[in-house]
């Protein structure tokens, strides 16, 4: 436990930058003496080095900050029975951390009576109109879409478990391993894969659950609607979207009687001087947006998160209007009005409150 708390002390001189030179070359002699310490440690460097210009208020990042650190500190904490620690990070040493923090990583446990197996110690977060990459334990990448939350424990993931939660949309390049599938739970939605390349996509708010599979191959399970309580398992081929309606939609192009429906990836020819194509569904990893034959009630919500801000319709008919396009770094003036030229419908920024009206 000594060598645990002096581990602890210099990783937070180091990110507070007042470590010294005899310090670093300690706390480097340190975690090769304990490695399964150097992850508590890339947990403390990722959030000192995030950017702080994606949308937490002050009191956000202060409240963050002291969360993530003192939950840091449960998490680099072994033996379970042992009395609550006192912190173990001063908080002088990394109060600079929480003008910088984008992104929280947080090691969290949910109630007693939650079975081990759905307990998530680690979290990553994104505001809305961010994106941010992380790697998981095993070497699995993930890039986290806007307004998107990443659930794992990494303890769990070193012992094979390879489990995480996701509400959101995230893309995923997962390190091959047969022997321990990785599981994705997103509400009552599974997705089993093992070295794979998809994209999730499972917002809240949204009426659907989307998989596209770009490569390898991924089972999902999910809810069977023509079953009362019975699950229903899917296996995807590569260039394939899984579309699974979870709210009562008539917009939604899934089989009203199976509620899910697959349908080959298309690729949309890019605009302007770039010669690759995109598929839409992961064309958000490098920064175009998208969106083929959604309706504008579908692609409002997408608007939102990818632009921070909030879109009102005074007239519901402009909802079920259909569009298909492509932007890369337009605002999203610019995309209303091409939107515009192909409906006809009116809009007004309230550029105050951040809240678009559409009728």
């Amino acid at each position: 436990m000594i060598e645990r708390n002096r581990v602890n002390i210099l990783m937070a001189r180091k990110v507070s930058g007042e470590a010294t030179t005899e310090e670093l070359k300690e706390l480097e002699m340190l975690l090769m003496q304990f490695p399964e310490l150097q992850y508590a440690f890339t947990i403390i460097g990722d959030i000192s080095s995030v950017n702080s210009a994606n949308g937490f208020s002050p009191a956000e990042e202060e409240q963050l900050a002291s969360e993530g650190m003192d939950r840091i500190n449960l998490f680099l904490q072994q033996e379970q029975e042992l009395p609550p620690a006192k912190r173990l990070i001063p908080w002088r040493m990394i109060s600079g951390i929480a003008a910088g923090i984008a992104i929280l990583i947080t090691a969290y446990t949910l109630w007693p009576v939650v079975p081990r197996k759905q307990a998530f110690r680690n979290e990553v977060v994104t505001k809305t109109g961010s994106k941010t990459s992380v790697v998981l334990p095993d070497g699995t990448s993930v890039i986290l879409n806007a307004c998107s939350r990443l659930q794992y424990d990494a303890t769990r993931f070193l012992n094979g478990e390879r489990e995480v939660s996701l509400t959101g949309e995230a893309y995923f390049d997962v390190k091959h391993d047969p022997a321990h599938p990785l599981i994705i739970q997103s509400g009552n939605i599974n997705i089993r894969v093992l070295g794979t390349v998809f994209n999730v996509k499972a917002y809240t708010e949204d009426a659907t659950v989307e998989t596209t599979l770009l490569s390898g191959k991924v089972e999902v399970d999910f809810p069977d609607n023509d079953h009362g309580g019975a699950r229903k398992t899917v296996q995807l081929q590569p260039e394939q979207k899984l579309i699974i309606g979870i709210k009562e939609n008539k917009q939604i192009p899934v089989n009203r009687k199976t509620n899910f429906s697959i349908t080959p990836v298309k690729t949309m020819a890019a605009a302007g001087n770039h010669t690759t194509a995109e598929k839409p569904a992961t064309a958000w990893v490098n920064d175009r947006f998208d969106f083929d034959n959604v309706t504008f009630e579908q692609l409002s919500h997408d608007l939102e998160r990818w632009f921070n801000v909030t879109l009102r319709f005074k007239n519901d008919k402009y909802k079920h209007e259909v569009f298909t396009g492509a932007f890369r770094k337009q605002s999203i003036e610019d995309v209303l009005q091409a939107l515009q030229l192909m409906s006809g419908f009116h809009y007004e920024m309230n550029t105050k409150e951040n809240v678009i009206y559409i009728w």
